[in-house]
């Protein structure tokens, strides 16, 4: 008996290591989870204890006034954000376009429900269109260190293996295009080349930093934190086509950080599937993955949302119903089972119809956020109000294919008073994402059409919902356990 004895000590110290660890770990998101268990199945919860606006660069550090100096667009101009499960925080970067030129970071933190500033704007200059001489439409930070801003639609990510925030940017300031860059010191556009995606390191952050390099800033005294880094070129395989408005979902496969994404060529409504796989980024030898895996031919997309569907290995995205075209579905789904980089032309898209539960339509529009619950198995759409939507997804037929295409939509209206109000004119998107450490949803609004509400934070908590961290006392009795086992042993082995 005196080996079991050794190993029930063992697991005792394993078991009050991982009691210290969980709650180490757990230090950021318990005030997360705080809120949550005071919420009813159902509700939602405000976890902002300040403004977004409290974060703005101000004096010489702002960008200088214009119509394109507001950083409230940020989140309102098509928009995501990224959840930084290292850090319980969350990450946005945004803006873009004719909206704003500021390409600074964002930081929420869930731990003390504050926004902060991760980095400073790049200072902009105007390039010289070299054809004709005339100001061009590209803008570019002076320094080449940092991306332009740009709308983000769906495409915000966190990869927790290599920590670092990821963007594939959008329509950027000011042409609307895609990330681009040139040579440091050339002005005009003979040179310019596709930049992108970019990497920021969120260990570098820091508020009175430039995000590129020293003297990039719009106060030039300012130091750089070379937070960001171009990932172009950087890998093996055809890289997707440059998309205005790409979806994205995150998975870490085989100890590396993947992206599937959706893209298409010149924002033609049909987006082909893509995974993007990361090697070691602090390795410069290193090098990326491009495949294609599936194409599109039965749905049409345009703004939307992505998701993946662990349970089923699926990857969903928003549709877009145009009856007059010929396209009436609301999600487009790939069988990631399906997966062919060889042929992706045998992984086509399924067509999916959401009905309500009398079987009628359910009439979904571009604005909303999609996600998976993994915790319920189920898919939730939200559009910026205080209902949810839960979608029922079919299992696979007995051959192990997606055969049913017609899926349940049931809505469920706020449990709570307080809940999210915003009209979201440019859409939910990426701004709504399953946390998996809360077992529940995070929902940003800008909203602000009520003073003081700038960057509301707001967890829904989903029906089903477990606190995913185990009470103390539970760990107290595990332990409690092992020792009578241990005690039983003993007094066994003494007779």
């Amino acid at each position: 008996m005196r080996g079991n004895s050794r190993r029930l000590s063992v697991i005792g110290v394993l078991v009050v290591s991982s009691w210290a660890g969980v709650g180490h770990a757990d230090s950021d998101v318990s005030r997360l989870l705080d809120l949550l268990s005071s919420t009813p199945d159902g509700g939602w919860v405000k976890a902002n204890t300040n403004m977004f606006s409290d974060a703005w660069a101000t004096g010489l550090d702002a960008v200088p006034p214009s119509s394109t100096a507001n950083p409230a667009s940020v989140i309102r101009a098509w928009s995501s954000f990224a959840w930084d499960s290292t850090r319980g925080q969350m990450i946005i970067f945004g803006g873009g376009h004719a909206n704003y030129s500021g390409n600074e970071v964002y930081l929420w933190d869930g731990a003390t429900g504050l926004w902060s500033r991760g980095s400073l704007p790049s200072r902009m200059e105007q390039l010289t269109d070299v054809t004709t001489g005339q100001p061009s439409a590209v803008w570019l930070p002076v320094d080449r260190a940092a991306p332009q801003s740009a709308h983000t639609y769906d495409n915000n990510l966190y990869l927790p293996v290599n920590d670092r925030f990821l963007t594939f940017g959008g329509a950027s300031f000011n042409g609307g295009g895609g990330f681009v860059t040139a040579p440091v010191g050339d002005t005009t556009t003979a040179n310019v080349t596709r930049a992108g995606p970019y990497l920021w390191d969120p260990s570098k952050a820091d508020p009175n930093l430039v995000g590129g390099t020293t003297g990039s800033g719009y106060d030039p005294s300012r130091l750089g934190g070379n937070m960001w880094l171009d990932r172009q070129g950087q890998w093996t395989g055809t890289e997707a086509p440059r998309s205005l408005m790409g979806t994205t979902a995150y998975r870490t496969e085989n100890g590396r950080d993947v992206v599937y994404l959706t893209s298409d060529q010149g924002s033609s409504g049909f987006a082909d599937l893509y995974r993007y796989t990361l090697g070691d980024v602090s390795d410069p030898n290193s090098v990326d993955s491009w495949e294609k895996i599936g194409i599109m031919r039965n749905d049409v997309v345009f703004h939307g949302a992505g998701t993946l569907d662990t349970n089923r290995n699926l990857y969903v995205r928003t549709a877009l119903n145009f009856p007059t075209i010929g396209f009436t579905s609301e999600l487009a789904v790939w069988d990631l089972n399906m997966a062919d980089p060889i042929h992706p032309e045998n992984n086509q898209d399924i067509p999916i119809d959401l009905v309500l539960a009398d079987g009628s339509d359910f009439q979904m529009t571009e604005i909303y956020g999609l996600d998976y619950f993994a915790g319920g198995d189920k898919l939730l759409l939200w559009d910026g109000g205080g209902e949810v939507w839960y979608v029922d997804v079919p299992d696979r037929d007995a051959a192990g294919h997606i055969t049913n295409t017609r899926w349940v939509v049931h809505g469920l209206e706020s449990a709570s008073v307080d809940h999210p109000t915003d009209s979201f004119l440019t859409g939910v998107l990426g701004k709504w994402h399953y946390i998996p450490e809360l077992d529940a949803f995070m929902g940003l609004e800008e909203n602000t059409s009520v003073a003081g509400t700038d960057g509301s934070v707001w967890l829904y908590r989903p029906e089903g919902w477990t606190n995913p961290v185990p009470e103390p006392q539970t760990w107290i009795m595990m332990l409690a356990g092992l020792g009578l086992m241990g005690f039983v042993y003993r007094s066994r082995r003494s007779r």
